[in-house]
C-alpha cells in the first residue's frame, strides 16, 4: 500500500486533506503524527487501530463501532461524520480507487443536493424552483 497515499486516509476514513485540521495545525495527517494533532490528546481511535495492528477501521470485527460515532456538535469537524462511508467505500473499491474520487465525494458531501428523493444521486446542479411547489 502506497504509504503517502495512506497517510492523507486516516484509519478512521477521515480524508485528512479536507479537514480543517490541515489548514488550522498544519496537520500532514494522523498516521504522519502518531494520532497527536497540535496539542490535543492523542487520538483513542488511532491507538486503538495501532494497538490492534490494522490499517483502517473496517478491518476490525467491531467495526463500526462507538468510535465513529458522528456528532452534531462536532460539526467544526464536519470531515467525522463521513467515516463511516469513506470506510466502506475503501473496503469495497480499494484506497487507490477510492481516492481517485473521494475529492469529487466530498463536493457532494459538502455541497451536493438530491434533485428529488431517496435514493437519488446526489448533484452539484440547483434544483428547478418549481419542484416543489404545489401542483394544482
Amino acid at each position: 500500500m502506497n504509504e503517502e497515499l495512506k497517510n492523507w486516509h486516516a484509519p478512521c476514513g477521515i480524508y485528512c486533506k479536507r479537514c480543517p485540521g490541515v489548514q488550522s495545525f498544519n496537520c500532514k495527517g494522523c498516521r504522519t503524527l502518531k494520532g497527536q494533532i497540535s496539542k490535543f490528546p492523542v487520538c483513542k481511535t488511532f491507538q486503538c487501530i495501532i494497538n490492534k495492528g490494522y490499517e483502517f477501521c473496517y478491518e476490525c470485527e467491531d467495526f463500526p463501532c462507538e468510535k465513529l460515532q458522528p456528532i452534531v456538535s462536532f460539526e467544526i469537524f464536519t470531515p467525522h461524520n463521513s467515516k463511516v462511508y469513506n470506510l466502506l467505500m475503501i473496503e469495497k473499491l480499494g484506497l487507490s480507487k477510492w481516492n481517485e474520487i473521494c475529492e469529487e465525494k466530498s463536493d457532494l458531501y459538502y455541497r451536493g443536493k438530491k434533485v428529488q428523493y431517496g435514493g437519488d444521486p446526489l448533484t452539484l446542479e440547483e434544483k428547478d424552483p418549481n419542484f416543489y411547489k404545489k401542483k394544482e
